[in-house]
């Protein structure tokens, strides 16, 4: 998980001072160039903390470019949260408004249209509801319809079409919806009285996606670095009685 919270040198010589943004505050930190377009100086992270009521703080962090305009954005649980499965029937207007935390490995399922919205080097993590996660999923449906428009691919038009009409039919509360967000670090969730959650299992956490993060098991971590020192020493024991 990147977080923006930096060491800059203090006024004493080798003092070390970190910089958070307290809850609220909005922090804007110089990272230095731009990878994307070696732009000098011109790359910038936004954090903000605030909390969600009856949730927790999360923090809310922005890379952006100012010369290319390159961004990526994430959000993260301030509070020692497990893997988990949140669920929610969508069935009238006011369950739209179901707050939904989403951070870049948060996997977004739409159950009775079949859409996935999986993590993936450049997703993004955003905090929205219900309502905003069709808009996002409907712009991503159009341009896709009009790219299979161009191709001449008429079924994959009409069954984009049934989508569509099927998440206007969910936000006039015509038609029903199951929204599931399942997040093997904790860091996304849905929050709302009627939002169901359990604990995932070690299966389900083998088979989500992570996005650009890495689970590393402490005990294959720790294995690792005793062969390592194992294979160093026998390397040594070697040159010597060479």
């Amino acid at each position: 998980m990147l977080l923006f919270s930096v060491m800059l040198m203090g006024e004493k010589k080798g003092e070390k001072v970190e910089v958070k943004p307290e809850l609220g505050e909005v922090q804007v930190i110089s990272l230095g160039d731009c990878p994307i377009c070696g732009g000098k100086n011109t790359l910038k992270a936004i954090q903000h903390i605030h909390e969600i009521p009856y949730f927790g703080k999360v923090m809310e962090s922005t890379i952006i470019c100012e010369r290319c305009g390159y961004r990526n954005a994430d959000v993260m649980i301030l509070e020692d949260r497990p893997p988990k499965l949140y669920t929610v029937r969508v069935e009238d207007e006011r369950d739209l408004f179901t707050r939904v935390v989403r951070s870049k490995s948060g996997t977004i399922e739409l159950e009775e249209i079949g859409v996935k919205v999986e993590p993936g080097p450049a997703s993004e993590g955003f905090i929205t509801n219900v309502e905003g996660v069709l808009e996002r999923v409907r712009e991503t449906l159009l341009m896709a319809r009009e790219f299979r428009k161009q191709e001449g691919d008429e079924e994959a038009v009409k069954k984009a079409d049934e989508i569509l009409q099927y998440i206007e039919d969910v936000k006039e509360g015509k038609k029903p919806l199951t929204v599931k967000i399942a997040d093997p670090l904790g860091n996304s969730a849905l929050i709302g009285e009627k939002v169901r959650s359990r604990l995932l299992t070690e299966e389900e956490i083998r088979k989500l996606s992570l996005g650009p993060y890495q689970i590393v098991n402490p005990e294959e971590l720790e294995s690792s670095e005793n062969g390592s020192e194992e294979a160093l020493s026998e390397k040594a024991s070697g040159d010597k009685e060479a």
